[in-house]
């Protein structure tokens, strides 16, 4: 089975070459890996990194690396390109400060072997700091269609897989004027069609977050394109309706243990060749608002 990884990127040094490492590592007899790099024009010197990264991976088995330096109009923009150029039987997408956990890619291809009717395929994250200190161990649900239109995706796109199938049915293109929420978009517009998504209760992915992403002009632009979309798709802008749902939801996901402590132990990838970094954990919490997130990153010491 072939796996299309496209990684957006602009101004990605420090985190890509751990990103890149992580997905390389994926590679194997069972799956094959094509890992495709849309870079908009950075000058970081990431693009100095590509070129000789991509002189490395000329003959590895089963890897195949590439990437574009272009002017886009965005992430989504960039995405909509790889995907464009993507040749997999699974599509996904990885951003350069997020990393699949060893073993991801394999799991993911025995999952979709074992149930051939399901479309999309997504699991468990653990948010780490810059350094990879887990900050929360984030575990989910199935996804339904009712709670991601009044509450939010609660699917991370650093988890998310999708058959090639939704692509050439037309269902698997960014709207390249939304910044923020486009993966919402997306995700609605393909629970519409009715396809199927099967929850794996599995840590896939580390979910990165840094000051970038936790600016408020994000999230006051993110809240402001989540409820413009959840609106297009049907969602009834009601304050008592959203209550209700998010009470739903927290009932459904207590029901499920996904507030539980849990103790963790995972490999951080430090560069691209990849070497690895143990990290170990007791008692890491499920909570993850930028708000909490960031007051955990201040404790450390961490700069954000």
């Amino acid at each position: 089975m072939k796996f299309s990884i496209i990684t957006p990127l602009y101004n990605g040094l420090p985190h890509l070459p751990k990103c890149v490492g992580s997905i390389k590592a994926q590679a194997s007899d069972k799956v094959c890996i094509e890992h495709l790099v849309q870079d908009g024009l950075s000058n970081d010197g990431s693009v100095n990194f590509l070129n000789k990264y991509y002189d490395q991976c000329l003959k590895n088995k089963n890897y195949y690396f590439d990437f574009q330096s272009k002017k886009d109009d965005g992430m989504y923009d960039a995405i909509n390109c790889g995907w464009n150029r993507a040749s997999g039987d699974i599509l996904c997408w990885l951003n350069h400060d997020e990393q699949y956990l060893p073993g991801t890619i394999e799991h993911i291809a025995d999952m979709f072997n074992k149930y051939p009717d399901v479309d999309v395929i997504y699991g468990d994250m653990i948010v780490v700091d810059p350094s990879g200190n887990s900050l929360a161990a984030r575990r989910e649900i199935p996804l339904r269609e009712f709670y991601v239109k009044h509450d939010f995706l609660y699917a991370i796109s650093c988890t998310i897989f999708f058959r090639r199938a939704l692509f050439d049915e037309g269902l698997m293109e960014f709207n390249p004027k939304l910044k923020n929420a486009g993966d919402l978009d997306l995700i609605l517009g393909i629970l519409k069609e009715k396809k199927k998504f099967f929850h794996t209760k599995k840590y896939l992915s580390l979910f990165g977050v840094d000051g970038e992403n936790l600016s408020v002009a994000l999230k006051d632009n993110m809240n402001k394109e989540m409820k413009e979309i959840q609106i297009k798709h049907g969602a009834i802008d009601n304050f008592f309706v959203r209550k209700l749902v998010k009470i739903l939801r927290i009932i459904e996901r207590l029901f499920n243990g996904c507030y539980k402590l849990d103790d963790l132990s995972y490999l951080y990838a430090i560069n691209e060749k990849p070497n690895y970094e143990k990290k170990t954990y007791r008692n890491i919490g499920s909570r993850f608002t930028y708000e909490i997130v960031e007051k955990k990153m201040k404790e450390k010491n961490v700069k954000c």
